[in-house]
């Protein structure tokens, strides 16, 4: 348990909860109707976004997978692929989409740390224009990647990949889902990371705190298809300001102390990787790490429940290790309460003689 008594839920930074301040921004948002365009608090917060990103126009939605959808079918036709990494959240975590949606046929290519080689892309670009195979016309990049466990793709990465892929007459999506944690990492504004692309999303309900709600950005024309298959998939809204309240604060009081779960992260995992657990603490560079499990002679379920029973909320563990997530609810204090609770469960998951067995360690894919 944390300090407060509360259980350390580690499941998600989507487990935050507003702040005050947030809340009473809602209750005293100006409001109208968004379909209209004539609520005063999403105009202003779309505009406070695209000037943010250094982008021509931005535009609320419900969730970061509606940001996506959205965006990609404003970019792309039913034929055609997309070319993306084989564990990006797009990929594995939306419920199928592309195809069920958009008609599309994913392209997946095999990354390093989340992030596509320029060589992969190029090939994956030429096979798409072979007779047999499906022309892509959009590659779709995430930053940060979560299942590579919260890596950052640098700018200069993004450029190169967006470079060749505009080059080649493809569109560039970036799932930004929680860019400014990237930004953070690398303690470089927010547009350096964007302005290669030619959209963008980021959420407002993962490490930014908010109840809901996330952002697609990109030029005036793109956004504005955008916002008409946003009505398509059902994502027109009325007074819609009650949303963007929450996300105003959160852009003016949330991101920088994003550091604060950076540090939690790395702080969780040095003490993990001190009691024997393989983890690159160096490769810890937002608020998400993966601690790997032995294959052979443990019960992944029993740690589960021994961590839920000691106070320690996580998802079930999956391909051969348990993701943990860092947020603002999550205080030094917890972090370390959370690392010396995690040893405890895990040695009574394999027996009182037990110890993390680096040999017997299974990479894994995340599937969540």
């Amino acid at each position: 348990m944390g300090n407060a008594g509360q259980p350390i839920d580690l499941r998600s930074d989507t487990v935050t909860k507003p702040t005050r301040e947030m809340l009473d921004a809602m209750a005293r948002a100006d409001l109208g109707d968004d379909f209209f365009r004539d609520d005063p608090t999403v105009m202003a917060f779309e505009e406070e976004a695209a000037d943010l990103l250094g982008l021509e126009a931005a535009m609320l939605v419900i969730s970061g997978t509606m940001g996506n959808i959205v965006s990609c079918l404003a970019q792309s036709s039913r034929g055609e692929s997309f070319i993306v990494e084989s564990r990006a959240h797009i990929q594995i975590n939306e419920s199928g989409w592309p195809s069920t949606l958009a008609g599309l046929t994913p392209r997946p290519v095999t990354g390093t740390n989340g992030v596509i080689s320029p060589q992969s892309l190029e090939e994956a670009i030429q096979d798409s224009r072979s007779r047999l195979g499906v022309p892509s016309s959009l590659l779709c990049l995430e930053n940060t990647h979560n299942a590579a466990g919260g890596r950052v793709m640098t700018p200069a990465q993004i450029a190169t990949l967006a470079g060749l892929a505009h080059t080649n007459g493809l569109r560039v999506h970036l799932d930004g889902a929680r860019i400014f944690n990237a930004s953070v990492a690398l303690n470089a504004p927010v547009r350096e990371f964007v302005r290669d692309v030619d959209t963008a999303t980021f959420c407002l309900s993962k490490g930014l705190s908010c109840p809901l709600g996330a952002v697609v950005a990109g030029g005036a024309d793109v956004v504005k298809e955008a916002r008409r298959w946003r009505q398509v998939v059902g994502g027109g809204m009325r007074q819609a300001g009650i949303i963007a309240a929450a996300g105003q604060v959160a852009l003016r009081t949330m991101v920088d102390r994003l550091q604060q779960d950076h540090e939690n992260a790395r702080l969780l995992a040095s003490r993990l990787q001190a009691a024997g657990f393989d983890i690159d603490v160096q490769a810890v560079e937002t608020n998400i790490l993966f601690v790997k499990l032995p294959e052979h002679g443990f019960d992944p379920h029993l740690l589960h429940a021994g961590l839920i029973g000691r106070g320690v909320v996580v998802n079930p563990p999956r391909g051969g290790r348990v993701r943990l997530v860092i947020h603002r609810h999550v205080s030094k204090s917890d972090a370390m309460t959370a690392a010396d609770l995690f040893i405890e469960a895990f040695h009574a998951a394999q027996g009182e003689d037990g110890s993390p067995d680096q040999r017997r360690v299974a990479d894994g894919a995340a599937v969540y």
